[in-house]
Parts: structure tokens; C-alpha cells; sequence
């Protein structure tokens, strides 16, 4: 069963592509998996720079996606996964297990029913406050 949501999310964030990478030479390419997942690659001048994964409320919770993510990561390109914003910073903290092996770029969003985008940032330890941004003079 595809998810009308994976397609709200997938049309919001191509058009945050194209904003991010406004080359002639970046092309798109959007699917969705057996499983409703939507998959975004990019690709600049034919070589594939990155991936994007639309996880489920479900999805995401399958016992292979670290090792999904992994892969991904192997060919030192960059990630981004997006998944409810519910579920979105146990993603992140799941995504932090990888740590112990790689030093790579990632990035995790959390969406709403509305398809709408947030970044989800680094977590910090409960009995710790996060930093204050500083002030730029």
C-alpha cells in the first residue's frame, strides 16, 4: 500500500533539493519500495552524491535499516532520513550507533501529517542543557 504522506514528503523535499543544489547537472530520482518507503537518489553529472530515505511510522523499526544505512554510508555519500516526527528522535538516536564506526554526514528530519520538514539535531544526555547559540557581533 503506497502512503499519500511518502508523496507529500518526497514533493516537499525534492523541491528542497532543488533549492539546496540549483545545478543543471543535479538530476532526481524518486521511488517507493515494496514497503510504501520512498527513496530519493541524487545524482550530480551521473555519479550518485546521495540518498534520502521517507521511513514509515513502521518502516523505520525493521531490523535491517542500520544495516541499510551502513551501506548507504559505505560509499561515502551523503544521507538523509526522514521519518514521523513521532518517531523521528529515536531515529536520530538510533543513527548515533553508527558513530562508533564511521565519521560521515547524515542528517535526520522528522515530518508532519502535512508533509512538512524539521531538522532533528543532535540530542543531548537529560541531566545536560543544550548550548546556547552565541551571539555574533
Amino acid at each position: 500500500m503506497v502512503n499519500d504522506l511518502v508523496f507529500k514528503v518526497a514533493k516537499r523535499r525534492l523541491q528542497e533539493i532543488q533549492e539546496e543544489l540549483p545545478y543543471p547537472d543535479i538530476v532526481t530520482n524518486f521511488t517507493v519500495d515494496s514497503v510504501g518507503r520512498g527513496l530519493i537518489d541524487i545524482f550530480y553529472q551521473g555519479k550518485l552524491i546521495g540518498q534520502e530515505i521517507i521511513e514509515t511510522a513502521d518502516s523505520w523499526k525493521e531490523k535491517d535499516r542500520l544495516l541499510t544505512y551502513r551501506e548507504i554510508l559505505r560509499k561515502k555519500i551523503r544521507l538523509v532520513v526522514m521519518a514521523p516526527r513521532s518517531e523521528a528522535m529515536r531515529v536520530r538516536y538510533m543513527m548515533l550507533e553508527l558513530n562508533n564506526w564511521w565519521l560521515f554526514y547524515y542528517i535526520v528530519y522528522g515530518y508532519d501529517s502535512a508533509g512538512r520538514l524539521v531538522r532533528v539535531l543532535r540530542p543531548y544526555p537529560p541531566d545536560r542543557k543544550a548550548p546556547e547559540t552565541p551571539y555574533i557581533s
